[in-house]
């Protein structure tokens, strides 16, 4: 609102400098020549040009005091005057600023104007060319009016497909930007999932080795201590692994661009996986691994890890497994 007003105020001062300065250019030297109607013709002129002031702020007050200012002309003054150079740009303003209904009101009174002026003019000239100079000079003035008024319109219809068009665009612009953020927030949420998995995926298999570890080299500590121990060795691998695997998913998280990252587990890691289990998973994998993708290769390690892991912990002390692994040309069958 009080950008609005200042843009008001704005215009209204230069328009109002642009009426006082064709006040000092069109009516004072009409005062200067002493015209024998130089009262009614400083008057009138003097009214016609302070419709400029209006004339974007408020088009259709300039258009009525401009009509006011030509009907004491036509009354009171014979000849024309520079001043009435005024009425193409009040007719121009008018059609440019107000709407397409409000602008008519332009119409019939310029064809008033244009009939009406050049017959008052018409004192001076003989009576038998007053017909032909008479229906000239409305031709001229009604040719005049009609070009200020398209000329004002065509510069409203551009004004207004150029506002649309940056409405439009600005509409693009935010549509682009409510687009990137929704597939960035949806980028993120798919992250997080990931993350989640993986942190799940980490934790929940070694804690269940660890838990089986623990319990195993519990019951050998007193009969098998060299086996105790490397079941304790297998916890320290298994959580250091862990620890690992967590402090780089962590540094992800955080962006951190020192952080090192290892290569992705595989096929080839399925067995140390598997292994770390106890001897109560038996593993049949190919001696020779083909290359595969890292996505599927992690895929197919995440798998044979969640089914170890539920084995773990759901199949009780005494269960055993066998995990089969076949490499085709087409698949791998788990």
């Amino acid at each position: 609102m009080m950008a609005d007003l200042s843009e008001a105020h704005r215009r209204l001062l230069v328009d109002a400098a642009t009426a006082l300065g064709t006040f000092l250019f069109l009516v004072l030297p009409m005062v200067a020549l002493g015209l024998p109607e130089g009262t009614a013709v400083f008057g009138w002129s003097t009214l016609m040009v302070a419709s400029l002031a209006f004339r974007r702020v408020n088009p259709l007050l300039a258009v009525v005091v401009c009509a006011v200012a030509g009907t004491g002309m036509v009354l009171q003054v014979s000849t024309p005057v520079p001043a009435m150079l005024v009425v193409l740009l009040v007719v121009f303003s008018a059609a440019r600023h107000l709407n397409l209904a409000a602008g008519l009101v332009v119409i019939p009174l310029g064809i008033a104007a244009s009939i009406l002026g050049p017959l008052s003019w018409l004192g001076r000239i003989p009576e038998g060319h007053r017909f032909l100079a008479g229906g000239l000079l409305s031709l001229l003035c009604l040719s005049l009016m009609t070009n200020a008024y398209l000329l004002g319109r065509r510069v409203a219809v551009q004004n207004h497909v150029t506002r649309l068009d940056e409405t439009l665009a600005e509409e693009r612009f935010l549509a682009g930007a409510r687009s990137a953020q929704e597939a960035t927030e949806l980028a993120e949420g798919r992250a997080r999932t990931e993350v989640a998995r993986e942190l799940h995926d980490v934790v929940a298999h070694s804690l269940s080795v660890i838990v089986v570890q623990a319990e195993g080299a519990k019951a050998l500590a007193t009969k098998k201590p060299e086996a105790a121990v490397e079941a304790l060795n297998v916890i320290a691998r298994t959580g250091r692994s862990s620890i690992g695997e967590m402090r780089r998913i962590v540094s992800l998280l955080r962006g951190e661009s020192d952080a090192s990252f290892g290569p992705s587990p595989s096929l080839p890691q399925i067995p140390e996986m598997v292994a770390k289990a106890g001897p109560r998973i038996t593993l049949e994998i190919p001696e020779e691994l083909p290359p595969v993708p890292d996505s599927l290769g992690l895929t197919a390690f995440r798998v044979v890890q969640e089914s170890v892991t539920n084995f773990l912990k759901h199949a009780g002390p005494t269960a055993r497994a066998t995990a089969t692994i076949v490499c085709e040309p087409e698949a791998i069958d788990i």
